[in-house]
């Protein structure tokens, strides 16, 4: 099958932010300042990023299958290894060299977590290590790579279901995935165990896989969902973006159960706006946000890193700080590190994905 498949705007815009939210929390924000009302939506910025990617693989996977009839599942996990594997292992390479790193810049070692399983970390199974152990490992970027792991079980298990049934059952597999996660979520928290697999995330991918369904087949609702005044839908927007700054903040058991579900439906409804032929939600290309979310990847992975070594640093100077501008390096040594990764080291496997299509 040619490449063909359609850009959608906004969504590297939308990347970026989900980013954002993650950045900040990472971010030594004093508890007594207002900005720390905003550091705690970390987790709400990777269910954006488990919603945008249950879109964009469901989408991929559904137009191939309603183009050809099929889907060519080894020519899907080989652009996949394409776009993840290089970073993600240059980073566990990194992640092992770190106490060694460290050494030699004589900076302090962490105290906090455990000290990885490498085997663990080399097959995507970080996320279990971290849930055995109910902790996280102790050099930078493991705490994050929980992502990553259910990221990539994600494009399996989707992907090798997607291969089997038809398209028109494709709704039973959301419904069922939304269930299945909603169910395991209250088995989990009954048992004590962290949320750190598919199985208590896979409701995320399923609700951004509703509006990749209607895309490919019911192009109708996205029709009628376009007659809606723009003024409407920026308005929700700004609500969803409330909720998800309001929800984190919230301390009400019930909200451990509810939340998920509001956040897949606000989730959904604005890629959903997005996808309008008229009166749509869009951040043209050419915008910055949208421009620097070409690099959400290494962003995503690097940023953890900077704002570490640059706390070692200026510790190990006896150096006092303003989290403001802590804030401002970290963002920008971020976006220098991610750019030069994405064109010198990522894009050169990112062209080889031509020959899998």
């Amino acid at each position: 099958m040619g490449k063909t498949r359609r850009h959608f705007h906004t969504f590297d815009a939308l990347r970026f932010f989900s980013f954002l939210l993650v950045f900040l929390h990472h971010i030594p924000v004093p508890s007594s300042h207002y900005a720390s009302f905003f550091s705690k939506s970390g987790g709400v910025g990777v269910i954006f990023f488990f919603v945008l990617s249950g879109f964009l693989i469901t989408y991929i996977l559904l137009e191939e299958k309603s183009k050809t009839g099929k889907i060519l599942l080894q020519k899907f996990f080989m652009r996949r290894v394409l776009r993840i594997w290089p970073l993600f292992y240059g980073m566990i390479l990194f992640a092992f060299l770190t106490p060694y790193i460290l050494e030699f810049f004589q900076l302090p070692f962490s105290n906090e977590g455990y000290e990885p399983n490498w085997l663990m970390s080399l097959f995507f199974l970080e996320n279990y290590q971290m849930m055995m152990t109910n902790s996280f490992p102790n050099v930078s970027p493991l705490r994050l790579m929980w992502t990553l792991c259910i990221e990539e079980h994600f494009y399996i298990l989707w992907g090798i279901i997607m291969y089997y049934i038809p398209i028109k059952k494709v709704p039973h597999l959301i419904l069922g995935s939304i269930i299945t996660a909603s169910v395991f979520r209250i088995v989990y928290q009954h048992l004590g165990l962290p949320t750190l697999d598919l199985l208590t995330n896979l409701d995320y991918f399923a609700f951004g896989a509703i509006p990749a369904f209607l895309w490919i087949e019911k192009r109708q609702i996205i029709n009628i969902l376009s007659s809606i005044p723009i003024s409407i839908k920026y308005g929700i927007a700004v609500a969803i973006l409330a909720l998800s700054f309001l929800l984190p903040n919230v301390s009400y058991a019930p909200l451990y159960y509810v939340a998920p579900i509001l956040y897949g439906i606000s989730f959904t409804s604005l890629i959903l706006f997005t996808l309008c032929h008229k009166n749509e939600i869009k951040i043209p290309d050419n915008y910055w946000i949208s421009k620097l979310g070409i690099f959400t990847y290494g962003l995503y992975l690097f940023h953890i890193i900077i704002v570490n070594l640059l706390l070692k640093l200026l510790d190990q100077l006896e150096l006092g700080f303003s989290w403001h501008l802590f804030s401002i390096v970290a963002l920008i040594c971020t976006i220098l590190l991610s750019m030069t990764s994405y064109y010198a080291f990522e894009k050169p496997f990112l062209r080889l994905k031509k020959y899998f299509y």
